[in-house]
């Protein structure tokens, strides 16, 4: 295999199969799938598979894995794969970096339609490839359940001949469906939009792999904390009750409450006694599962958790978050305070930098509306200028802002602002009466998606509508879009300024960016990330924040000086 990766084509398809899903943990790969392309397309390509730890043995020495480093740290070399930072992970985890250029095919398969039901290798074989692909996976499933093997995740346990077909038919079926999505985005339009999806896919797989440091025995008192709170509400709730009972229990808090609603909603504004505990033993419970205990049981041996960013978790491309689900964690929250358990390691600074009401800004630019424009351009307060000619307080007015890029109508704001709807239709007639543009651009985004069904961000990426009923939300998924792709250019540029340095990012959530930066180093690194973030050439200026401090929490963080920027990098509009 070594000769003809030598005397083949600059390009590998890849794929691994692993003992299971945590690189970062005690998982690790079983074996190595390659296919050398015949760029020429007279013959599919040379397949291996290449045993290394399958537990009935007729494995290679597990010195012969790392013949192939040198051609994975080749930077000229293309590294083709589905779904390769898994691959890259658990490359890695065996002590072999990377450095390959990536083309991710399952990158590919999102950016030609969004809407795919299943995003799974054989699922898309089986629909552009071959109807007959998932055949080798079946033939597999069924010589683990012979053995008594559950899922895929025994796979170490099948003698390497019985997995090679499988192994095999992944790389093929990897690289055939690359060649059909190179043709689809071609036609498309937008295939230049996959090699810079796949650059963003390096930072990605860099922030995953530094991952954010834990306060490990922070973490261990909020859970007992969390515990305590839970068991000393409970015992008020039964003292209002009366008696034993569950609250995690639907049927029975139905009957108590004499209310069949019994959700967040619903229990804030019940009357009842007990709803308000209720809330409160919630909060409890979800801060206990949905915080402390992952971060205890996700971190790995140096307290760093390695969360799954995907890059495929929403139509609009914005970065999914998983194992945990950091972007989950509440900001400015006095009652979990889980960002406090996100620190800096010792000798570094947490820096966040968080653009500024930029779904707005995106919004003045697409609509060129000359409330918003003049608004932005000259620093204004949005919200107190929307509440002074819609005739709302301040707050309200805000909650209109924000609710109109989403298509907000009179029912919903109704209930949103907690007003008739006829005071609520009258507020949206009385801001689309003074800032039409906003309603203009509804309109024009709604016809363009229904008409073509696909609708343009501002860099060309295409979103898809499968039917009639979803182009409503067009100019939502106009704006989230293109945010999107700003934070996209945006981490793909700071990624490549601060390769090599001390300084990481760690973590994207939503509109924000979080990094490790050397302490002292906090003022070299602020003008580079403001410049970055900011320098965007849209209709109005882009805006971002920085704070800094030992760990995420709110109140740790303190504003950073604003930099005065030798140079702006201007990524364009």
């Amino acid at each position: 295999m070594l000769d003809k990766l030598r005397a083949g084509p600059n390009m590998t398809v890849y794929d691994l199969e692993t003992t299971g899903l945590n690189p970062f943990g005690r998982d690790r790969l079983v074996g190595v799938a390659v296919l050398i392309p015949d760029l020429s397309l007279q013959t599919a390509g040379d397949t291996f598979y290449v045993p290394f730890r399958h537990r009935p043995g007729g494995n290679l020495p597990l010195a012969a894995l790392y013949r192939l480093a040198p051609f994975l740290a080749d930077p000229e070399r293309t590294l083709v794969g589905f779904n390769l930072k898994f691959d890259i992970h658990f490359t890695e985890a065996d002590r072999m970096t990377v450095h390959n250029q990536l083309v991710d095919v399952m990158l590919a398969a999102h950016l030609a339609n969004e809407n795919e039901l299943s995003f799974a290798l054989k699922r898309l074989g089986a629909k552009y490839v071959d109807k007959e692909a998932g055949l080798a996976e079946q033939e597999l499933v069924a010589a683990l359940k012979e053995r008594g093997i559950k899922d895929k995740a025994g796979i170490q346990y099948l003698p390497p001949e019985v997995v090679a077909p499988y192994a095999e038919q992944d790389v093929r079926l990897t690289w055939q469906l690359a060649l059909r999505y190179a043709r689809d985005l071609e036609t498309q339009g937008i295939r230049a939009l996959w090699a810079g999806t796949n650059e963003y896919l390096a930072a990605v797989i860099a922030m995953e792999r530094r991952g954010v440091l834990v306060d490990r025995r922070a973490c261990e008192v909020n859970l007992a904390h969390a515990h305590e709170q839970r068991a000393a509400l409970y015992k008020q709730m039964k003292k209002v009750v009366g008696a034993d009972f569950n609250p995690d229990s639907v049927p029975q808090l139905r009957r108590i409450l004499g209310q069949q609603n019994t959700d967040k909603k619903a229990l804030a504004v019940c009357k009842h006694p007990l709803a308000p505990l209720l809330l409160k033993s919630r909060g409890w419970g979800k801060a206990a599962s949905s915080f402390y205990q992952p971060f205890l049981d996700l971190a790995d041996d140096a307290d760093r958790i390695h969360p799954n960013l995907s890059l495929i978790g929403t139509i609009s491309s914005r970065l999914s978050c998983s194992s945990p689900n950091l972007q989950a964690l509440p900001k400015g929250s006095t009652f979990h305070k889980a960002r406090e358990l996100i620190v800096a390691p010792p000798g570094y600074t947490l820096m966040s930098w968080d653009w500024s009401q930029v779904e707005l800004r995106l919004l003045a630019h697409y609509t060129k509306d000359p409330f918003l424009l003049d608004a932005f351009k000259h620093g204004k307060d949005i919200h107190g200028e929307t509440a002074a000619v819609v005739g709302l307080p301040r707050d309200l007015a805000k909650r209109i802002n924000f609710g109109v890029i989403y298509g907000v109508g009179a029912d919903t704001l109704s209930e949103e602002l907690g007003v008739p709807r006829a005071q609520a239709k009258e507020y949206l007639d009385r801001y689309n009466q003074r800032i039409p543009g906003v309603r203009k651009l509804y309109q024009t985004a709604q016809r363009i998606a229904a008409r073509d069904r696909r609708l343009p961000m501002w860099t060309g990426r295409l979103r898809h509508y499968r039917e009639e009923d979803e182009v409503h939300k067009a100019m939502s998924n106009l704006i989230q879009g293109g945010v999107a792709e700003m934070m996209r250019l945006a981490i793909t540029r700071l990624h490549g300024l601060l390769e090599g340095s001390c300084a990481h990012i760690i973590l994207q959530v939503h509109d924000e960016v979080l990094f490790e930066i050397p302490e002292g180093e906090e003022a070299t690194w602020s003008p580079v990330i403001k410049a970055v973030m900011e320098g965007f050439e849209f209709d109005v200026p882009i805006l971002a924040e920085g704070k800094a401090g030992r760990s995420w929490g709110a109140k740790d963080m303190q504003p950073v000086a604003a930099p005065s920027p030798d140079a702006m990098f201007t990524l364009g509009a």
